[in-house]
């Protein structure tokens, strides 16, 4: 009796392992979609915060830009030259943004930034893009943001400041 006993236990235990891997290959993939949900949200605010310093150089007819540190995962907006921190039109703080510091976008990595060589995205008051030495865009500007094994490049058109996400 107890060999049956200690067989079927043996047996319950390989059909729970099975059970438990076969769940887990159903919940492998949503965790790609629940990463690309998080980066797709960060890249969101990012564009959105882009487009925010870019209407407000526009309408105020006052330079802004944008400064990026990749090393840290941050990014911050500010009225050029002064140095005045452009403030959230959502939460009327300063538009200082830390992925590092923001539980939604934890673990988001700024890998890049290019413009014209610098981190500084700079608009002047006609919306017209230009790099962190006050110079307009020749090329187009680049930010790569990713999370985990995925990324995605944000590219400014040089005339124009308009936003591709490839």
């Amino acid at each position: 009796m107890e060999k049956n006993k200690i067989s079927f236990t043996v047996i319950e235990v390989i059909m729970v392992i099975t059970i438990i891997g076969i769940l887990i290959l159903f919940a492998l993939p949503r965790m790609r979609v629940i990463y690309s949900i998080k980066l797709q949200g960060a890249i969101k605010k990012l564009v959105q915060d882009i487009k925010y310093t870019q209407t407000v150089a526009i309408t105020t007819h006052t330079d802004y830009a944008i400064s990026f540190n990749p090393s840290e995962n941050s990014y911050q907006a500010y009225q050029v030259p002064d140095g005045n921190l452009l403030k959230d039109p959502h939460t009327h703080q300063p538009l200082v943004v830390d992925f590092d510091e923001i539980s939604q976008y934890k673990g988001i990595n700024i890998n890049s930034v290019d413009f014209g060589g610098t981190n500084i995205l700079q608009f002047n008051w006609r919306g017209n893009p230009y790099d962190g030495n006050g110079n307009p865009l020749t090329r187009e500007g680049r930010i790569i943001l990713s999370y985990h094994d995925e990324s995605f490049t944000i590219i400014i058109s040089p005339q124009t400041g308009n936003i591709e996400i490839q």
